[in-house]
């Protein structure tokens, strides 16, 4: 990657860059809780249940990346054939997920390996996943997920919640009005309270809301797939009724004060465990 050319954005998808992408950039950006382990991130990939895209830095007088086009989730190479990685350290990188049955994109990390943040290396890896996307995917909305700033602190680790949630509006971000928490990563994980969950597209851009069916379809798929079922709780009840109706407002991420906050209590604060073996 040269200074001149700027942020290559090119699918990962050897073992080697995808082991890269979570030791070196993930793990350090995130907290556990909000991490998956590695062996169930290689094991999605290899599934087709997520796709990551990256930023390679090859070594001085390397062949940089090709730019190819992301094919989106479950699709394989952009060419149909099995794509030969670049050589380099991978600096950043976005995973996502995709809902076929909801027709949702779930961005489920963007980040930047420690001392390269800033140069407009994650504005660019935003805006090439999305585009590429949207255009294989046609996604009724694309989505991420962002902590409260008023709920969650900025840490030297894992970055300011508030600078994320500028920089995800400054890119089209609007938040929706619902009390959204993260699901545990498994049966009795802890889950994350006080997310917001963001649209970064929809399919149409000057729209107020959203219609709330693909919404209800991606909660329910995405709480089933990490919980293993879907728990009967207070908080989970809450967020399934903000859903419940036709359509779901769009907040400007300057009126928060108007999202509803997705607030966990010690009955609540871990997904249910799985049923006891007979």
């Amino acid at each position: 990657m040269s200074p001149q050319s700027g942020p290559v954005v090119v699918p990962l998808r050897s073992v080697e860059q995808l082991t890269q992408l979570y030791r070196d950039v993930l793990s350090p950006s995130f907290p556990p809780a909000e991490l998956v382990s590695l062996s169930s991130f290689l094991a999605d990939h290899a599934a087709g249940h997520l796709e990551s895209l990256g930023v390679v830095e090859v070594p001085d007088g390397a062949a940089p990346p090709s730019g190819q086009g992301a094919a989106g989730p479950g699709s394989g190479t952009a060419d149909g054939e099995p794509g030969e990685a670049p050589a380099g350290r991978v600096v950043a990188g976005v995973v996502g997920s995709w809902s076929a049955e909801a027709r949702v994109l779930l961005v489920q990390y963007l980040a930047i390996a420690p001392g390269r943040r800033g140069g407009g290396i994650g504005a660019a890896l935003l805006g090439a996943a999305v585009a590429a996307w949207l255009t294989n995917l046609r996604p009724a909305m694309v989505l991420g997920e962002v902590e409260h700033p008023g709920f969650h602190a900025a840490s030297e680790a894992h970055g300011d919640p508030e600078a994320r949630l500028r920089f995800y509006a400054r890119h089209g971000g609007r938040v929706l009005a619902v009390p959204y928490f993260q699901p545990g990563n498994a049966p009795g994980a802890e889950r994350v309270p006080a997310l917001l969950l963001m649209t970064l597209a929809t399919e149409d851009p000057t729209a107020t809301s959203v219609p709330a069916a693909p919404l209800r379809t991606f909660l329910r798929e995405y709480f089933v797939d990490s919980e293993g079922s879907l728990a009967d709780d207070a908080p989970t009840r809450a967020l399934l009724a903000s859903v419940a109706g036709e359509r779901v407002e769009l907040v400007p991420a300057d009126e928060l004060d108007r999202v509803p906050v997705g607030l966990l209590d010690e009955t609540s604060l871990r997904a249910p465990a799985a049923p006891a073996a007979l």
